[in-house]
């Protein structure tokens, strides 16, 4: 048995590190798997800004929605390259002040250079996302697809 991790499974474990990270609301920990010039950008439309992304602060950003949201990510499909790892799955997410949960569905694509993160992209229906849906009702949207494991 091959007990050699490739690129793509380290960076696959990198990817998946983070997201235990956001759902444990450990800033640093995830900022140290991230290049110093991490770049999230979201692939929509708000309002009039067209594909809007992380600001020049990201560590402050993650601070704030970190002390703000609970998150939980049912990963229903990853997959990795030497360079790439793409997500499936549905973010779950709990504003701390007003109680209120919804999910998305939503699919992620990060960019990797020498062992961290350097970029990422957020993949979602705008529509869906703000209506506030229940992970039932989103569960609907893989009829054959189990979820391969849940963090937070």
């Amino acid at each position: 048995m091959n007990t050699h991790k490739t690129r793509e499974d380290k960076n696959i474990t990198i990817v998946l590190e983070i997201l235990k990270d956001q759902a444990e609301g450990n800033v640093e920990n995830a900022l140290q798997k991230m290049t110093p010039d991490y770049l999230m950008t979201w692939v929509e439309k708000r309002g009039e800004e067209l594909f809007p992304h992380t600001g020049t602060d990201f560590a402050d950003e993650m601070r704030k929605l970190y002390r703000t949201y609970d998150y939980r990510f049912d990963v229903k499909n990853i997959t990795g390259a030497d360079d790439a790892v793409m997500v499936e799955l549905i973010e779950t997410v709990a504003d701390k002040k007003t109680g209120k949960t919804w999910c998305t569905p939503l699919v992620l694509v990060f960019e990797m250079e020498d062992g961290r993160v350097k970029t990422g992209r957020h993949y979602l229906d705008p529509t869906l996302s703000r209506q506030e849906l229940l992970l039932e009702e989103i569960e609907k949207a893989f009829p054959r697809t189990s979820t391969k494991m849940i963090i937070g």
